[in-house]
């Protein structure tokens, strides 16, 4: 299958002379003349000094040998070529295809088309084998053709001229001495030309078989090793032509004409030298130039973009340099074109984000939450446009790079109950030490309109891959609409609720009187009365929630402080509801020892504990049985996770240390799914709502429960499976006045 090749490896064939138009020499014509035709001066020469050599002085049996050398000079001649030609058949095969692929709808008359189909890889293969090899085999033969050829020339002369007498040691010498020179001479002669035609086809042919990426073959021979030779040749060849000029001289009588020996000498030794020089001058020196070329574009354009490859002319340390620069020029256009990649790579992924930026920029500022971040110095990196409305700034610029207490107003800031913040407290401040804050309640004093502005700020650390904090974000809320309107609400529960009582009382007290009258009241009548006493208390609870929660919105709730003792208070509220909840047993377990006596609102408690209770009855089955616990405990640290299990009550008091009463409340009901224990202590939030386990109430107990546990300095919390049941404690400080002797925690 034919591969597309590019023009320069065409425009390499077109070049070395192997593509010509028709009308020119093609290639192999154009070797064999040049390499026949320089050799043929020397050809009439050499046959004068072989006669010289012998002492012929005769005309006619000079005549007869001059003859007798030309036809000898063809036979060999003639033979040579055919070799050649044989020897360069791949090459030519590989030009006619070069010229009817290259030059099909070429555009001019001297250059090739801008491209063609590649030729198979055995004519590529064959073609390059006959360039590399055919210089020094051809070269060989050649030489040894020129070293035999006078020997059969000098038997016959012997035959023509038996009167010369016998051949004798000497001459003998001699002609062995000439038959070396011959080689000696035709030896770098013959591989200088042939090195100097064939090397830009081999070029060509290298850059063929690079881009089909093919091993360049033929056999490779040393620079070294053939310097060498082609130096011992050239040493040779005069010398050894020169002594057998002088031993003929001297091997028979004295005969004149050393002078024209000596001219047919210096004409050879003036010309043959120089063209073997010129012409291996001509071959080494081209690679050289070409990777010289090569290197200073490099340098100095800086860009290897369409640099043209160099060709491989000699399977030797030459080429092997060539082969090298093609390598490092391929890496470097390789590393070029993942260069101009990752530019263009770059180039678009900061477009698109610049894009997502403006984007992610035009989302924020319409935000109405205002949106903080911060570096991990705290210095403020970015802020939306209702970030400075809830601030009072003006200029966004003038903001980056400020610390972020700068930024906010220390000053200014304070909590929903009026303390100030530190630094430290700051919520961005403490994102950056790896804390997560959800919906925390702040006050900005004198905000927009001179009054103070109600937030609900959340924030986080910005982490990298690694986990690393590199900044902080924070998103603040302006919640104080929200704040009104939750007082009005509270305001308004609290007059409704107040409003109720009073009708409720006068329902109740009615109902009441009429069933003391039981002398006029019938069966349904009184079960009427009956109900509607039991609305009246249902209506006179619900009120008391309302108020109780329209007091906590408002912080008007009031908490009684007295010495109480929690033991009986526990003790009295188990008993009212084990009485209220026939179906359940209720347990109560305490812990040996002194009472307990704690500072708290004696009924704020019972409503904790009842609350607890209720919820415990009403989500336990028929028969379940329902555990109170109450023990004395070290009081947990702030930081310690609010759990409270057996092992808590096993361990012995310290000395020292704070203490604690935890109550706890276990029951084997339905427990509270996870996804929504979370929630659990939200006000009017219930676990069970819309399910088969939906036994109604308004949500608020635990809220309540919450709220009047953190008013005493307690804790509350719980731990729950679904359909295992949970666990609630709840925890009172114990008083410094409490006798604890005997109580084991």
């Amino acid at each position: 299958m034919d591969v597309a090749i590019g023009r320069a490896a065409w425009f390499k064939l077109w070049s070395s002379g192997m593509t010509r138009r028709a009308g020119t020499p093609s290639f192999t014509p154009r070797v064999v003349a040049y390499a026949f035709g320089i050799e043929l001066p020397y050809s009439l020469l050499v046959p004068v000094a072989h006669l010289r050599l012998l002492g012929v002085s005769d005309s006619a049996v000079q005549a007869r040998m001059l003859g007798l050398i030309g036809l000898a000079y063809l036979v060999k001649t003639a033979g040579l070529i055919a070799l050649l030609v044989y020897m360069l058949r791949p090459i030519e095969r590989l030009r006619r295809y070069a010229v009817g692929r290259a030059f099909r709808g070429g555009s001019g008359a001297d250059e090739p088309a801008s491209g063609g189909a590649a030729p198979p890889e055995s004519l590529i293969l064959s073609a390059a084998d006959a360039a590399y090899d055919t210089p020094l085999a051809f070269a060989t033969v050649w030489a040894v053709s020129w070293a035999l050829l006078y020997l059969p020339i000098t038997a016959a002369f012997y035959v023509i001229a038996p009167g010369q007498g016998p051949l004798g040691v000497q001459r003998a010498i001699a002609l062995v001495l000439f038959s070396i020179a011959l080689f000696a001479a035709a030896l770098p002669l013959a591989y200088s030309i042939l090195g100097r035609l064939l090397s830009p086809a081999a070029g060509a042919i290298s850059l063929i078989a690079r881009e089909r990426g093919l091993a360049v073959p033929g056999k490779g021979y040393s620079l070294a090793v053939r310097l060498v030779i082609l130096g011992v040749c050239l040493a040779i060849a005069p010398t050894s032509w020169m002594a057998a000029m002088v031993l003929g001289e001297t091997a028979g009588p004295a005969k004149p004409g050393l002078n024209l020996t000596l001219a047919i000498f210096s004409v050879v030794a003036v010309t043959w030298a120089p063209v073997c020089a010129g012409f291996l001058a001509g071959a080494l020196a081209g690679p050289f130039q070409q990777v010289t070329a090569v290197i200073q574009k490099i340098v100095q354009r800086g860009e290897v973009d369409r640099l043209e490859r160099i060709p491989v002319y000699f399977k030797d340390e030459i080429g092997a340099l060539a082969g090298g620069v093609n390598a490092m020029v391929e890496r470097l256009e390789e590393s070029s074109r993942r260069r101009r990649s990752y530019l263009a790579e770059r180039e678009r992924l900061l477009s698109d984000a610049a894009q997502r930026a403006a984007q992610l920029g035009a989302v924020l500022d319409n935000l109405v939450e205002g949106v903080f971040a911060c570096d991990r110095e705290g210095r403020l990196t970015m802020i939306n446009a209702s970030g400075l409305r809830l601030l009072g700034l003006a200029d966004r610029s003038e903001q980056a790079g400020r610390m972020v207490e700068e930024v906010m107003d220390l000053g200014r800031m304070r909590r929903d109950d009026g303390r100030p913040f530190t630094r430290e407290e700051l919520p961005m401040v403490r994102a950056l030490a790896g804390e997560t804050i959800a919906q925390e309640e702040q006050v900005l004093a004198n905000g927009r309109a001179g009054r103070d502005v109600f937030l609900r700020t959340s924030a986080a650390p910005i982490r990298s891959e690694s986990g690393a904090i590199l900044g902080a974000v924070t998103v603040a809320r302006d919640v104080t609409e929200l704040m009104e309107l939750d007082l009005v609400k509270d305001q308004f529960i609290r007059v409704g609720a107040h409003e109720l009582k009073t009708p409720v009382a006068i329902m109740k007290g009615y109902a009441l009187a009429l069933l003391r009258n039981t002398s006029d009241l019938t069966a349904p009548r009184r079960k009427m009365l009956e109900a509607i006493d039991r609305g009246a208390d249902r209506i006179n609870r619900i009120v008391d929630d309302l108020l109780a929660i329209s007091q906590v919105s408002l912080d008007v709730l009031k908490v009684s402080e007295e010495d109480v003792d929690l033991k009986a208070l526990v003790e009295e509220t188990v008993e009212r509801a084990a009485k209220s909840a026939s179906r359940h047993r209720v347990r109560l377990s305490l812990e040996a020892g002194r009472p307990p006596v704690v500072r708290a609102d004696p009924e704020r408690l019972r409503q904790v504990l009842a609350s607890l209770l209720d919820n415990a009855v009403k989500y336990s089955p028929e028969g379940g049985d329902v555990d109170v616990h109450l023990a004395i405990a070290e009081r947990a640290p702030a930081s310690s996770p609010a759990r409270c299990d057996a092992a808590l009550f096993s361990q012995r008091r310290e000395a020292a240390p704070r203490h604690e009463v935890v109550v706890s409340v276990r029951d084997q009901g339905v427990g509270i799914p996870a996804h929504k224990q979370e929630r659990i202590f939200e006000r009017f939030f219930r676990a069970h709502t819309d399910t088969r386990h939906d036994y109604g109430g308004m949500g608020i107990g635990l809220f309540l429960a919450k709220d009047m546990i953190t008013r005493h300095g307690g804790r509350i919390w719980f731990e729950s499976e679904e359909d295992k049941g949970s666990t609630f404690y709840f925890t009172v400080p114990l008083t410094s006045e409490a006798p604890r002797g005997d109580y084991e925690r």
